[in-house]
């Protein structure tokens, strides 16, 4: 059978399960409507103003796919809401998504749409457990490294922020755990007891809430600037430190410079240390990054660590030109870092089918595009 009619079959069977799941047992609501009826409920509520992002020009003149003019970034308030058992509300479950279900009737929409998995799955489990505090920080199956920090502990220190760290011994914090290194280390340094943890994905138990902290996120690429400086302040080195390093990111899985060996010719001209793609712990990503002066290298999520760069830091970064998304553009707007990036043209499509290419750099662009932001 033509795979193309496959995936519209499925994707018509899909659209069917979804219509008869709102219809018979589970309403997603959007997020309008979300936050609306969790007026309430509020303990949390910061509005950030908009912001102006200019246009993103490669080095190479490439136009970028995602960011060909100047945009205005405006955003919704950054809520907490601690939602309790009321006359409204009787009674609070977590999904295996982690999402948060109200009345066993009503699906929140607080980050980025419902997840599938909060409508169909089975709603019938041989346990039943009740707490009576829980943080619920996301409700998806999926979560990258630049999710998890940029969007799960973010959300993590806004909480505290609006309770306290007397929260963390006070609740259960649960949603679909990573089971990650760089999940435990994060959820140490806030001070998160590891039995306070709880994996929304338990197959055999459904987990019920007395009361429930939840939080908002803003639009995927544009989160939210208090978020990002509150990042900063728990997590970046408190002393002074003097950047110095000039740092290349190589990649091993998807997304590697095809002309590598090439790049590292160009980039031993200027002294840069070789970063290779390897597990490494928190703290070593943090003080890596704190103590770089110039980053390069293919988009990928070790990009997220720009957070723990001081302002001014150099950051270069590679595309193919199929996928130019301006998470770290944006990240270096908001932060104050210089930024620039070079696009492998092969293929001007937008497509998402090309989020892993690899990608060949110009190697006198990039000695060029040194030269100048090395001065």
């Amino acid at each position: 059978m033509n795979p193309k009619l496959i995936d519209q079959l499925k994707l018509l069977l899909k659209q069917s399960l979804l219509a008869t799941s709102r219809r018979v047992w589970r309403t997603p609501l959007d997020r309008r409507t979300s936050i609306k009826l969790l007026d309430n409920s509020i303990v949390y509520k910061k509005q950030h103003d908009a912001i102006k992002i200019p246009q993103l020009l490669s080095v190479n003149h490439v136009p970028s796919l995602y960011f060909p003019t100047e945009r205005v970034v405006s955003f919704d308030p950054d809520y907490v809401w601690k939602i309790c058992a009321t006359e409204q509300i009787d009674s609070i479950t977590l999904c295996s998504s982690g999402n948060t279900l109200l009345n066993n009737k009503l699906l929140l929409d607080l980050d980025f749409r419902i997840s599938g998995a909060g409508i169909l799955e089975w709603p019938y489990k041989p346990h039943q457990i009740t707490y009576p505090l829980v943080v619920a920080p996301w409700s998806h199956l999926w979560c990258s490294y630049y999710d998890y920090v940029i969007f799960v502990l973010a959300k993590l220190c806004r909480i505290e922020e609006a309770f306290g760290k007397e929260i963390w011994q006070e609740a259960k914090i649960c949603y679909p755990l990573r089971h990650t290194r760089f999940e435990r280390e994060f959820l140490a340094k806030l001070g998160i007891p590891e039995s306070s943890l709880i994996d929304s994905r338990d197959r055999d138990t459904t987990y019920h809430a007395e009361c429930a902290v939840v939080g908002n996120n803003q639009d995927w690429y544009f989160p939210s600037p208090y978020d990002l400086n509150l990042l900063r302040s728990k997590f970046c080195p408190q002393e002074n430190i003097k950047p110095y390093r000039k740092l290349y990111l190589s990649r091993k899985s998807r997304r590697q410079v095809i002309n590598e060996a090439q790049v590292r010719e160009v980039l031993q001209e200027f002294d840069f240390e070789i970063v290779e793609d390897a597990d490494r712990s928190v703290d070593e990503q943090i003080r890596l990054f704190a103590e770089a002066a110039v980053i390069v290298g293919p988009h990928g999520a070790a990009f997220t660590n720009l957070l723990w760069c001081q302002p001014g830091t150099k950051v270069m970064e590679f595309f193919y030109a199929g996928y130019t998304p301006p998470f770290y553009y944006y990240i270096c707007q908001i932060l104050g870092l210089e930024y620039s990036c070079t696009v492998d043209d092969s293929d001007a499509s937008e497509d998402w089918s090309l989020i892993g290419m690899d990608m060949t750099v110009d190697a006198e662009v990039l000695r060029r595009e040194l030269t100048k932001i090395l001065g």
